[in-house]
């Protein structure tokens, strides 16, 4: 079994190779090796190994036959099936969690939306991405929230807090998904969610050609 220390520890690197990646510091293409990374980060070499490896399950990464890993690049179409595949699991996720508790999931929102034009922009960001935090939690599978878990720490996290577009479409989207969600339209939900992250992800690509010029 890991020691809290070497998990800790793992968890770190993987946070920071991704940050890396997802800010555009570290280029698709660009060739990672064990050693230097350990070096760079002032760790050994065990939990850099662990941590490139839980990246490339999640596609981050990919391992090279020289046992080097390579930062992959997600072009338009990864990009939109990504967050088209995570609309699909986030519907599924509000539609099972049990009607007592949606309640806590209908606060979250409310607290979103009644706090975005108050504080600065990262706050509510991070009020947003916590609402996905909270719907999977509220559904106590942790199976479930592992796998969903990998998504939103990913590309999804990164496209809220560099969400580019009109001011408002965060309070529109997240009102649409709040109304059809408090009337029970399955249907309406599926839409509203759906179009939420086809908008985040047209964000995520827009800042990353902005960032490209």
């Amino acid at each position: 079994m890991e020691t809290v220390q070497a998990v800790q520890t793992k968890d770190y690197i993987i946070r920071a190779i991704r940050d890396e990646i997802l800010s555009g510091r570290m280029k698709p293409g660009e060739e990672l090796a064990q050693e230097n990374v350990a070096q760079m980060l002032g760790v050994s070499r065990m939990p850099v190994r662990e941590a490139l490896q839980a990246l490339a399950q999640e596609g981050f990464l990919i391992r090279l036959p020289n046992r080097h890993m390579q930062v992959a690049g997600m072009d338009c179409r990864e990009v939109m099936d990504t967050f088209s595949v995570a609309a699909a699991m986030e519907t599924e996720i509000l539609m099972l969690i049990p009607e007592n508790d949606r309640d806590i999931f209908f606060g979250a929102v409310r607290r979103c939306l009644e706090t975005g034009g108050k504080e600065d922009q990262s706050r509510a960001a991070e009020m947003e991405i916590g609402i996905h935090k909270t719907a999977v939690s509220l559904l106590r599978n942790v199976y479930v929230s592992r796998l969903f878990s990998k998504l939103l720490d990913g590309y999804i996290s990164h496209a809220v807090m560099n969400r580019k577009g009109r001011e408002g479409d965060r309070e529109h989207f997240l009102s649409r998904i709040l109304r059809a969600y408090e009337a029970c339209d399955e249907n309406g939900l599926k839409q509203a969610v759906k179009a939420y992250y086809s908008d985040l992800a047209k964000s995520l690509l827009n800042f990353e050609e902005g960032r490209n010029e």
